[in-house]
């Protein structure tokens, strides 16, 4: 797995592992285009959330810090399509790397 393991769990690799394989299934199978995300701005802005905290939680710093710019945009009702991209190919990123573990 190229995602390294935090110090908060240990050392236990099939741990972290199994917990980041949850965040990746539970992400949407395939964003949505940027309009189509602003369209549904309360459902988006609920995943967003979901995942900020997840990933935080999991030391995803890359979906974390992705999340965190992303959010602030909705939240200030000026949501910016290249801070959506960064969050979702963050998101992808780890998805990607999940795939063979």
């Amino acid at each position: 797995m190229g995602i390294e393991v935090p110090a908060r769990f240990g050392g236990k690799k099939e741990l972290f592992e199994k917990l980041v394989k949850m965040f990746v299934r539970d992400l949407p199978p395939e964003w949505t285009d940027y309009t189509a995300a602003i369209a549904d701005m309360e459902n988006t802005k609920a995943l967003v959330h979901k995942i900020k905290g997840t990933s935080g939680n999991l030391d995803l710093k890359g979906v974390y810090e992705a999340a965190v710019a992303f959010e602030g945009s909705l939240r200030n009702n000026a949501p910016d399509k290249e801070l959506y991209i960064k969050f979702t190919e963050a998101c992808d990123a780890v998805r990607k790397t999940m795939e063979g573990a």
